[in-house]
Formats: structure tokens, sequence, C-alpha cells
């Protein structure tokens, strides 16, 4: 079995429509090389490698390093974010698209996702229990953790590769290509 980090992007300005991103890194558990290349590029004083506070040179070295690692990336994109109506439904609809995807495809049991403020940490575990609840899902666990906690976490957080791509601000077309994103429709 595997494990999946997971974190959102939100896109609304320079993109043609508006997005919300739920992006999944597959990684095995105890890959130590993963975190110590992320360390690697970490700018001195940051508490994580975050995609929208890099300068544009380090984003190719990351993603370039992203690209020599031998991860699946998966986006879940809900595009236009508006067709529902908030980014917490989106994100909803995002993770109901993604868990049985990393479950069935990429035999992942375990997603950790970026902690977020509690009530909406709540709202999550909430929403995934009901999931699990309808066997709309099976025994795949999601943990939330703080993005500083594991250099893992910073993983999915560099797939702002796409919106930056979407916006065009970035090249990123190699790595991308290697990135499967899967469109949810507003049904």
């Amino acid at each position: 079995m595997a494990t999946a980090w997971g974190d959102e992007s939100v896109r609304k300005t320079g993109v043609p429509s508006p997005m919300y991103l739920m992006g999944a890194c597959v990684c095995d558990d105890t890959e130590t090389e993963t975190r110590q290349r992320l360390a690697l590029l970490k700018p001195k004083g940051a508490r994580k490698l975050h995609w929208r506070d890099m300068r544009p040179s380090l984003r190719g070295k990351v993603v370039d390093a992203m690209a020599a690692m031998d991860i699946d990336h998966v986006i879940v994109a809900a595009v236009p974010m508006s067709q529902w109506n908030t980014a917490e439904r989106a994100r909803r609809k995002c993770l109901e698209r993604l868990l049985p995807l990393l479950e069935t495809e990429y035999n992942v049991d375990t997603l950790v996702l970026e902690r977020r403020e509690i009530s909406q940490d709540r709202n999550d575990i909430r929403f995934i229990d009901g999931l699990r609840s309808r066997r709309f899902i099976g025994p795949i666990r999601v943990e939330l953790c703080a993005g500083e906690t594991d250099a893992r976490l910073w993983l999915p957080d560099q797939l702002g590769a796409y919106g930056d791509a979407q916006a065009g601000t970035g090249r990123y077309d190699e790595f991308l290509g290697h990135v499967r994103t899967v469109f949810i429709d507003s049904d």
C-alpha cells in the first residue's frame, strides 16, 4: 500500500476561469530521499517550500527535482470553480473524486492532507466519514498534518505549476505532461 500527500490551490486571477485544484502525490512512506531533496531546495529561513512564496528560478529547480523523482502526481480540478458556489463545496467535490481514484488506481491506503483551520479540518473529516458510510470509498485513511512537519506535504503544493501554466506565467510543460489531471463536472 502507498501513501499520498495532498494539498489545495485556488486560482482566481490570471486564469480564464477561477479554479479549485486538489493535488496529490503518491510517495513511499519510508522515502527519506524525497524529504532530503526537498529540504535542500527550501530557502533558508522558510518554514516550507510554498509555491506562491518562491521566485521563478527556484520554482524551475523544484519542478526539475520533482520530475526526477519516481512519484505519481494527480490533480483534480474544479473548473470553473463558480459552479460549486464556494471553495469549500469545490473542495468536497474534489475530495469525492480524488479519494476513490487514489484508493483504486494508485493503491493508496492513506492520504495526508495539509492541516487548515480547526473548523475546516473538522468539516473535512465529517465529509470523508460520510463518504465512507455511504460506501463511496473503502478503508482509505485521511490524516491532517501541519505543512512544515513533513517535506512530503510540500510535493502537492508544487502543483501550483499547473495554475501558473493555465495563467500563462510559467512554462512547466515537460513536468506537467507527467501529471494526471482529472476535471470534475458540476453534476
